[in-house]
């Protein structure tokens, strides 16, 4: 036998062996195998804590809604940030959309920032020309146009501030409904 024929038997010997040593080997890796579990007593952590078959879940209802109207009122720098649970009890004292009495005193007042001088009144409410109805606090404000608000519009029908605006402030009607609009804006931003 020459060189190139002893070459090209060696090449096919060594090619059908690995080809064979391959099929094996995949056969091999993939075939199931079991390791049976033998329990011991080692611990990797040591400081773990007692196991307890108890189990106790407790689900606490939170109302969210004066953090919105607190972070809206931050949001704008209004002094009226500290009474957002104000707002909601008086909302849910009358049953009044939570959003609304913010609303009302951004539209008018800039969340309290530009009020007449001591009449803690954010609202607007009760102001015609030189009529200007004043509160003891803004607390007092919140309750009193809330009460005012279920009465005289509310239980009339006017539970929207595009109907609200014809009995509280009728100028806005020739403006084009501004002050509904501005309302309206506001209520969206505490959603």
């Amino acid at each position: 036998m020459d060189k190139q024929t002893t070459f090209v038997a060696a090449w096919f010997g060594a090619t059908l062996t690995t080809f064979l040593f391959a099929i094996f080997l995949t056969f091999y890796l993939n075939t199931l195998k079991v390791i049976p579990f033998a329990a011991s007593d080692f611990r990797l952590y040591a400081a773990l804590p007692q196991s307890s078959l108890e189990s106790s879940q407790e689900v606490q209802k939170v109302d969210g809604r004066a953090k919105i109207i607190e972070d809206f009122f931050e949001y704008y720098n209004s002094p009226l940030a500290s009474l957002a649970q104000t707002f909601i009890n008086v909302a849910d004292k009358y049953g009044l959309d939570y959003r609304l009495l913010p609303a009302i005193s951004m539209q008018e007042s800039n969340g309290g920032k530009r009020i007449i001088p001591s009449s803690k009144n954010p609202f607007g409410y009760g102001i015609y020309g030189d009529n200007v109805l004043k509160f003891a606090s803004f607390e007092d404000a919140i309750e009193r146009v809330g009460r005012g608000l279920k009465e005289d519009y509310v239980d009339k029908g006017l539970k929207h501030p595009d109907a609200i605006m014809a009995k509280y402030t009728p100028p806005s009607l020739e403006k084009g409904g501004a002050w509904a609009k501005g309302v309206n804006t506001f209520m969206e931003e505490l959603r």
